[in-house]
């Protein structure tokens, strides 16, 4: 019952992102934006008397990058911890190649928390490794299919293995 909540919620969020995309441009950083606007906000807004009307004060553009296409709906979230144990189980299985289902379900953890946070991208790297160290994961393919076909429903590419990014950065 549960799955079918996240992927009902999954659907009507990147259906949401489609529509907000046409609206807006659809290479910007949702993130970046906010962020520099708010920068601008927190500045002096005195205005010199030998400034024109016709000056506006801009936010600065951002440099695409693998985030730019990110769900305007994605929270960055805290996954220091769950990173944490990735690389605990990396080491691991570098030491013990036995341990790969650890590992394994290290990233899933990780992914399905990257889902709730409607970071599908990020997700979906980690559902990517996951996947190549335990294929046999049904609910984790299950997970992965399903980002696939709403990134397709929508018209939008889902990210190339290998090329996905990383999750968003919980800023304080």
């Amino acid at each position: 019952m549960k799955k079918v909540i996240i992927l009902s919620f999954l659907t009507l969020v990147l259906i949401g992102c489609n529509s907000t995309a046409q609206q807006t441009q659809p290479t910007a950083n949702t993130n970046a934006a906010v962020q520099a606007s708010n920068q601008t906000m927190n500045k002096s807004s005195i205005v010199s008397s030998h400034s024109s009307d016709t000056e506006a004060i801009r936010p600065p553009q951002s440099n695409k990058s693998s985030q730019s296409e990110s769900s305007p709906m994605a929270k960055p979230i805290d996954v220091a911890e769950m990173t944490a144990d990735i690389e605990k189980a990396e080491k691991e299985y570098k030491k013990n190649p036995k341990a790969k289902d650890e590992l394994a379900k290290a990233y899933f953890v990780r992914a399905t928390v990257l889902t709730s946070a409607a970071q599908y991208r990020a997700a979906l790297g980690d559902y990517r490794k996951g996947l190549k160290l335990n294929p046999n994961d049904e609910d984790a393919k299950k997970m992965h299919d399903q980002i696939i076909n709403i990134f397709k429903s929508i018209g939008r590419e889902p990210p190339k293995e290998g090329e996905e990014p990383a999750p968003l950065p919980l800023k304080n």
